[in-house]
């Protein structure tokens, strides 16, 4: 029998809603043993895993998989195989393109649905609009990032919050800010440079003086690749945790938004 165990950092991801429906279908499957777990005010959870991500199976407290999971694929683990792993390395475009910029909220996250959650299905971003709402009224935060559009279609983005809400391992305080996503990664176009580099200029406005972020060395996942963030004045702190079946090797990066 399989132990699945799902860690998940509320509704952050919109993914994190899919795959919770995902694993609750498998819930009386006789192969499985499943656990859910809300690491989102569980620090010591997420410290002590090493997690990084907004959400990561463990398959029989050893295999760790981030990102999400086809149907398909939980069937093929379930049965005992285990899909073999490929590197998901994007060449990203040096062509910044610059189109409309609005406030990440409860309000625009519809707008990112198929961009983040792959799905036309409301109901994912719906849970990640009451996260949004939730956060920005604790913090009392006008909006949690900025929007890209082009042609009236959302097409990146850059979405922060207090560092001192994230659950993962890092550096935080009051005045410090974490950059949840960078989105999205394209050889077509660098559609995420214009949507962080307005950010960066309203960030100390909100009450933050820098922002941090996690870069994978070479790849997309959580965010990168390194030197995109390098190219963009971040500081290298150094390397944090390597995600081997995701070809992960990620570092903190950091940058001084004061002079900016």
């Amino acid at each position: 029998m399989r132990k699945i165990d799902f860690y998940y950092w509320g509704d952050q991801c919109p993914h994190n809603c899919k795959m919770r429906e995902l694993i609750n279908s498998f819930s009386c499957d006789p192969r499985c043993t499943i656990n859910l777990f809300d690491i989102s005010k569980d620090h010591r959870t997420a410290k002590k895993l090493n997690i990084f991500s907004p959400n990561m199976l463990v398959i029989d407290d050893k295999l760790r998989w981030h990102g999400p999971v086809s149907i398909g694929n939980f069937e093929r683990i379930l049965n005992g195989i285990i899909p073999k792993a490929t590197p998901y390395i994007v060449k990203t475009s040096n062509n910044i393109i610059k189109g409309q910029i609005k406030n990440l909220t409860e309000e625009t996250i519809g707008d990112t649905c198929m961009l983040c959650s792959s799905s036309k299905e409301k109901v994912y971003c719906q849970e990640k609009g009451k996260w949004i709402k939730n956060l920005r009224l604790n913090y009392n935060l006008s909006h949690l990032g900025k929007l890209h559009y082009l042609n009236n279609n959302c097409i990146g983005g850059a979405e922060f919050i207090p560092s001192t809400e994230v659950p993962y391992p890092i550096q935080k305080a009051k005045d410090l800010a974490f950059l949840t996503c960078s989105f999205a990664s394209s050889e077509e176009g660098d559609y995420k440079s214009y949507p962080l580099e307005e950010l960066e200029k309203e960030l100390p406005q909100l009450g933050f003086k820098a922002i941090i972020a996690i870069a994978s060395e070479n790849t997309p996942f959580p965010n990168g690749p390194l030197h995109w963030f390098i190219d963009k004045g971040y500081v290298d702190l150094g390397f944090i945790h390597n995600e081997e079946r995701h070809f992960a090797k990620m570092h903190l990066v950091k940058k001084d938004l004061r002079n900016i």
